[in-house]
């Protein structure tokens, strides 16, 4: 059965390529790159020193909004979770920062932060702080009733039953939460980038493209989905250590 479902993500995987083939080869979208066109771009970038920094400098971005991201939402998301009257002096507010776009950020960030490192920095770190936030209440609201009771009753103060019953009730919503933050912090970095940033992948995307330099644009989307795919990987392997009492997940 395991051996079948590999095959099956394996031939997902080369259908891509073979689609993107026919696609270039026979004109069906204008303008699209051949796969060999973007090979040829690809070795090509991997001996340019520009294209290592972007990709290290998107990366360092990345993880280090999502660290603080994740250090911020988990606690926050815990005590709304919780406590009513915490959540009805904060949860609120955030609700009606939540929809905003993260590019509606960008001029303000730019115009109230002192560097634009900063700013791409905080419109990445809006990407996973609101999925994380989101699911760690949901987690500590779905905490049974009965255990804190149960804990309590077995002599556990209130930060022993947070800390040994409500955090790890809701450990597995609140990594959920940052397999879907670490994939929109990706998401919303590649778009700060572009706008606001100097270097990074979304720089170099749109410069590529600014440039007409098309087989370019391809090997940036490729990395960058690359890239956010191993690390929503890393996360959910994480995850897997984290919470290996519950039932296993399909990968």
């Amino acid at each position: 059965m395991e051996s079948r479902r590999r095959l099956v993500r394996l031939g997902s995987i080369l259908a891509v390529p073979v689609l993107w083939f026919v696609a270039s080869r026979f004109g069906l979208i204008a303008g699209l790159p051949t796969p060999v066109e973007v090979a040829d771009a690809y070795v090509a970038e991997l001996y340019r020193d520009d294209f290592w920094i972007s990709t290290i400098r998107s990366t360092i971005r990345v993880l280090a909004s999502f660290v603080v991201a994740a250090a911020v939402a988990v606690p926050l998301g815990l005590l709304i979770g919780r406590y009513t009257i915490f959540a009805d002096l904060t949860f609120p507010a955030l609700e009606m920062l939540r929809p905003i776009p993260p590019i509606a950020w960008i001029p303000f960030t730019i115009l109230v932060l002192p560097a634009a490192e900063l700013s791409i920095m905080f419109i990445t770190f809006l990407g996973a702080f609101f999925p994380i936030l989101l699911n760690t209440i949901q987690g500590a609201r779905g905490v049974e009733v009965e255990y804190p009771r149960a804990a309590q009753s077995l002599g556990a103060n209130s930060y022993q039953t947070f800390r040994h019953v409500i955090f790890p009730g809701a450990l597995p919503a609140i990594h959920a939460g940052m397999i879907v933050g670490m994939g929109l912090a990706w998401v919303n970095l590649i778009a700060a980038e572009m706008v606001a940033g100097g270097t990074g992948l979304g720089f170099l995307t749109w410069s590529a493209y600014t440039s007409g330099s098309y087989p370019t644009i391809i090997v940036g989307v490729i990395t960058i989905g690359l890239l956010g795919a191993i690390s929503s990987a890393l996360v959910r392997l994480l995850g897997d250590w984290q919470i290996g009492w519950t039932e296993p997940r399909p990968n």
